[in-house]
């Protein structure tokens, strides 16, 4: 029985040592990659186009400084209320231990009850359908940046980043999403036409939307909380730098969203 258990751990042990190699390092035959329990990512893992990375709920992704994991394929992980998938670091737990997850052209990807933390970013997607569905974007330099998308966002939950979500040319659909005590919740760089921002709570230090100077379209945000009973003062669009767009926020709540 002994020697039964010794080689049942050396078996687990050799699936998990595979995750901690680049993709082109280790071929995988199989269209669907599965990652659970603790994974210990060391260099940056690449997800190839035509296959599959399901992420299991409860599982734990540790990345070492510099690495990340880049999606040409296509990514799920979905987990659950109790046993959230996290994404983090693999030893500090400040913004920037490790790269981000990045989405690069990629087939239609979800990512539900995730946590992810301390990263560069935590997530960079560019022209890729992507859903997020009850996640949290924490303690990074910033939580989203993405171009193109669609990008869908649903009771998620962005604080402790500099910027929350950063969006240039996007097309996305956030809702009944908390954007609280980063410095940015919301930054449009360009192109912001193709947002819409409802039923959301922003409190954040410096700007819950900032417009960038290239944007010269309104963004679309009504029905939001802005943390305040003047919400202009929260937001730097045209009305602070003329020749810019402008965030239309009203109608807006006057009290906290609960979309719980």
């Amino acid at each position: 029985m002994r020697i039964v258990a010794h080689g049942i751990v050396l078996i687990v042990a050799l699936m998990l040592a595979d995750y901690t190699h680049a993709a082109s390092s280790v071929p995988v035959k199989s269209k669907t990659i599965v990652w659970k329990g603790t994974v210990q990512v060391k260099r940056t893992y690449t997800v190839p186009k035509g296959k599959m990375l399901e992420v299991r709920p409860g599982s734990r992704i540790m990345f070492s400084k510099g690495s990340g994991l880049l999606v040409k394929g296509t990514l799920r992980a979905i987990g659950r209320k109790g046993e959230e998938i996290v994404f983090t670091s693999a030893r500090n737990g400040t913004p920037g231990s490790w790269d981000e997850i990045r989405i690069e052209k990629a087939g239609d990807s979800v990512m539900e009850h995730c946590i992810v933390e301390n990263a560069t970013w935590g997530i960079q997607s560019h022209f890729t359908r992507l859903e997020l569905i009850a996640c949290t974007f924490r303690n990074s330099e910033g939580g989203i940046r993405f171009r193109s998308g669609p990008l869908t966002v649903s009771k998620c939950r962005f604080t402790g980043n500099k910027i929350g979500i950063r969006s240039y040319q996007g097309i996305a659909q956030i809702s009944e999403s908390d954007f609280t005590d980063n410095e940015i919740g919301i930054f449009v760089r360009e192109k912001g036409g193709g947002l819409s921002i409802t039923r959301s709570n922003f409190r954040n230090s410096a700007y819950n939307i900032k417009i960038g100077d290239f944007n010269d379209e309104d963004v679309k945000a009504t029905n939001n909380w802005w943390g305040s009973e003047t919400p202009s003062a929260t937001i730097f669009d045209a009305g602070s730098e003329p020749g810019i767009g402008r965030v239309l926020f009203e109608p807006f709540s006057n009290e906290r969203i609960l979309w719980q």
